[in-house]
Parts: structure tokens; C-alpha cells; sequence
């Protein structure tokens, strides 16, 4: 049976769930790059100052582009982070329906233009982590806020997505993190207890979600601030995962 020993703690597993953003990949800026994108795309569909209102609700400088890494932008799953830009829209005249529906299309076009123009990367040594940790027979899953379509885009593009048996994001549950649903769903469609289940995130929400879930082992990687968060193990990154 598959065992990590971290800080002296050694526990048994078969699966292991990872966050993507901030745990994985560099965070801060691919959500810069996708914020350009976005704030462009609405202006260009609703004229400058529905753009402005959206990065202030967002959480976005419009002109430097940098994101409140705590703001809704990088962390509200993708319903409520459309949902904000529908208000953005209907502020500056738009009918509800019809903002509804112009955030979606906005949104559509900005994830095409990422996806044309962004190159994702991980943080330096994951890749060598989750090849490591498949080796030695972990199983590995994804869950996370973002997209499921998004999130296995991002995955394919840095070359990871092989790796990994099952991807749940927010848009297939009806709770995001910090509720369990969806490693409970990525350990269902595994046929795998949440007690032999490790999740990796890199907030405390993180750890919300795995106490919730009855996860054997919750490790949170980096800032050493997140000693406070009540996580069995933090790390500085995914690459001390052994």
C-alpha cells in the first residue's frame, strides 16, 4: 500500500487529490494574463467603463492587470465569477437576460483567446512530484474552483493531464470548496474511501474541504503563514512530496 512520510507523519493512501491553481501551477500569473484578456474582451463588447466597473468588482487593476489574489477572480468558482460579470453588465444598461447571456459569450472569448496566447506553468519540481508519487502506485485526482473544461485544457497544456485518473471541478457539484463535494465525487468516481484519500491544496478553504470530506491527511504547500490553517502538513511546494 502507498505510504507518504512528511514532518515524521507517515500515512497510507491510495489516492491523492491536488488544487490546481497555486498548488500546481503559477497562479498569480496565469490569472494576471487571463485578467488582460478578460477586462479587453469586455470593453471591446460593452465599452470602457462596463470594463472598469467589471475590475473593480473583480478585483483588478485596469491598468497594471494585477489581481487580488484573494478577490473573486482566482477564487470563485466560474458560475459566481460569470454571475459577477452579468452585474457588471447589467450596471451599464444591459437587461438582465440579455447581460446573462453577453457574460457568457465574453467569457467564452476570453478562454479562447488564453488558451491561444498563455502558456500555463507549473512550479518548478510538480511534474518530477506527481511522477514520483505514481511510481510508487498513488493513484491521482484533481479538484478545484475552475472550469472542468478549463482545468483539463490547462492540464493537457503542461503536459500532466496523463497522469491524473479523475478531474472534478465546481461546475460538476453543487457546493465548491469549502464544502467537500467535489473530493467526494473525485473519490466516488474512483471507488475510493475519503479515508485513504490525501488532499493537497494551498489555501485553508483547502483544509475546510478536506476536513469536510473525512480526508485521511490534509497538506497545504506554501507561504509558511499557513501554519495557522490547522492542515497536518505544509510545505513550501508540491516538489517536497516524496
Amino acid at each position: 500500500m502507498p505510504a507518504l512520510t512528511i514532518d515524521g507523519k507517515k500515512v497510507e493512501a491510495d489516492l491523492i487529490i491536488f488544487d490546481l491553481d497555486g498548488t500546481l501551477v503559477d497562479d498569480r500569473d496565469r490569472y494576471r494574463h487571463l485578467a488582460a484578456v478578460r477586462l479587453r474582451a469586455i470593453q471591446e463588447a460593452a465599452g470602457r467603463e462596463a470594463s472598469l466597473t467589471w475590475a473593480k468588482l473583480m478585483g483588478v487593476n485596469p491598468e497594471t492587470r494585477e489581481v487580488d489574489m484573494g478577490g473573486p477572480l482566482s477564487k470563485a468558482p466560474r458560475r459566481e465569477d460569470q454571475a459577477i460579470a452579468a452585474a457588471a453588465l447589467y450596471q451599464h444598461g444591459r437587461p438582465w437576460h440579455e447581460a446573462r447571456e453577453l457574460a457568457q459569450k465574453v467569457y467564452d472569448d476570453a478562454d479562447r483567446v488564453q488558451a491561444e496566447t498563455y502558456t500555463p506553468r507549473l512550479f518548478p519540481g510538480a511534474a518530477e512530484a506527481l511522477r514520483r508519487l505514481r511510481s510508487v502506485r498513488f493513484r491521482l485526482g484533481m479538484a478545484t474552483n475552475g472550469e472542468t473544461r478549463i482545468t483539463l485544457q490547462v492540464m493537457k497544456d503542461l503536459g500532466i493531464d496523463a497522469l491524473f485518473e479523475v478531474v472534478v471541478g465546481a461546475d460538476k457539484v453543487v457546493e465548491s470548496k469549502p464544502a467537500p463535494d467535489m473530493i467526494l465525487e473525485a473519490c466516488e468516481m474512483l471507488g475510493v474511501d475519503p479515508s485513504r484519500t490525501i488532499y493537497v491544496g494551498d489555501q485553508p478553504v483547502d483544509v475546510q474541504a478536506g476536513r469536510n470530506a473525512g480526508v485521511a491527511m490534509v497538506i497545504l504547500v506554501g507561504d509558511q503563514e499557513l501554519l495557522s490553517s490547522g492542515a497536518d502538513v505544509v510545505l513550501k511546494s508540491v516538489a517536497e512530496l516524496s
